[in-house]
């Protein structure tokens, strides 16, 4: 194992995963940081004071509130002994959203709390909530009001939506699950959405992928091969002349810190070396194809700086195919055709072609267990190496998205 894989596996475990909150027109409103860890038999989370600790720790100390959200919101899952207890909460208002969770009783003593909590700056929020006689005191100290649209049937659940948005409180539509509940949810009222709709494909039966798009992504797939160098670079830009003028604007950002500029993508390569240039490429080849919902380019990111840091770490000898690997493995949601469709059409190697269809081989693998830290999962091979490349890349995609 290299050194880099050595200093990788002693970060500690963060035992939380987050979700994407978008508004109405895909933009990231704010991630969920969810509890990944132990539960009972019933798969329950035995403690649910200790689940919020953990996030917090893990979101804080472990890795830094702006890895873990970016420049986003935080919803945190909150109860009323945890509000009870930590006073005052070790959290930025303007950039936190409480959760507060289904079971919880509206005891004067946690109404009088969340009006404080309000007063400070804090927005606070009902987790999957049901109106009753019982819980109705809740509506009037919540900001948003989180509907969870497989509790009902679709009647039920729009006037619910309908009624809370009438009082002038932001619903946020949860377990959105295609693009048709995400209408009618919208239609009934919903200003927010979460759910794994925003990280899959969107089948558009008897249509062809647009010329446009697929140019994009073959231009893409001929950039994933290490023996790319500048004339490819540069002939797979002349599809649109402002991707170069894109590209020379990221190559002289801040995030780069050059001691001197960058005027052609030439000049760029012989500065920064092929890979770097071509995976940034890449990346807005990519980000022109197809419709994008929500923060779609910043997982893949992750998926690909994951993948990548893992290849160092195993001391692969291409550790840019690692990267591409995991960029085009949202090239399905981009596309919206199944995966086996889009890379019917592209020039990849027959490795990456594997590791996108099935998870096969070492890029496979990786890319398998990116996607299981996405969604809370450990993953299946070298989990701690893995969950510590994954919370790393988090933040460097966060900040490289927005510079695309």
């Amino acid at each position: 194992m290299s050194a880099d894989a050595v200093a990788l596996t002693g970060t500690p475990r963060v035992l939380f995963a987050r979700q994407a909150i978008v508004d109405r027109r895909g933009r990231l409103a704010g991630y969920e940081l969810l509890y990944r860890g132990e539960r009972d038999e019933a798969g329950r989370i035995p403690d649910a004071e200790h689940a919020t600790c953990a996030v917090l720790v893990g979101a804080f100390a472990e890795v830094g509130f702006e890895a873990a959200v970016g420049a986003s919101t935080a919803f945190i899952n909150v109860t009323e002994r945890f509000l009870r207890e930590i006073d005052p909460l070790p959290l930025d208002p303007d950039r936190t959203v409480l959760e507060l969770l289904e079971d919880e009783a509206p005891s004067p003593a946690l109404l009088e709390r969340l009006r404080m909590l309000r007063a400070q700056g804090f927005r606070i929020a009902l987790d999957d909530f049901v109106p009753t006689e019982a819980n109705a005191a809740f509506l009037d100290v919540a900001d948003l009001v989180k509907v969870d649209l497989r509790a009902h049937d679709r009647p039920t659940t729009e006037k619910l939506i309908a009624a809370l948005a009438a009082r002038g409180l932001t619903v946020v539509a949860e377990k959105v699950e295609d693009q048709d509940e995400a209408d009618w949810s919208a239609a009934a009222g919903a200003e927010l959405f979460q759910g794994f709709f925003y990280c899959k494909p969107v089948e558009l039966a008897g249509e062809e992928l647009r010329a446009t798009s697929l140019s994009r992504l073959r231009a893409a797939a001929g950039l994933t091969s290490p023996g790319a160098g500048v004339d490819e670079i540069e002939e797979a830009l002349r599809i649109d002349p402002g991707l170069t003028l894109r590209l020379l604007r990221y190559l002289n950002s801040a995030a780069l810190s050059l001691s001197r500029r960058v005027s052609s993508v030439r000049q760029g390569v012989m500065l920064l070396g092929p890979p770097t240039v071509r995976q940034w490429a890449l990346v807005l080849l990519l980000g022109g194809v197809g419709e994008q919902r929500g923060p779609l380019l910043a997982t893949a990111l992750t998926r690909a700086r994951t993948c990548e840091t893992v290849a160092k770490a195993k001391g692969a000898a291409d550790p840019d195919a690692w990267f591409s690997v995991g960029l085009l493995s949202v090239c399905d949601v981009l596309a919206g055709r199944a995966m086996e469709e889009v890379v019917a059409e592209l020039p990849l190697e027959r490795d990456v072609v594997d590791a996108l269809l099935s998870r096969q081989g070492a890029k496979g693998e990786a890319l398998a267990a990116a996607i299981a830290c996405e969604r809370g999962d450990l993953p299946a091979v070298d989990e701690a190496l893995v969950m510590a490349a994954y919370a790393d890349a988090v933040a460097w995609a966060d900040t490289h998205a927005v510079l695309t």
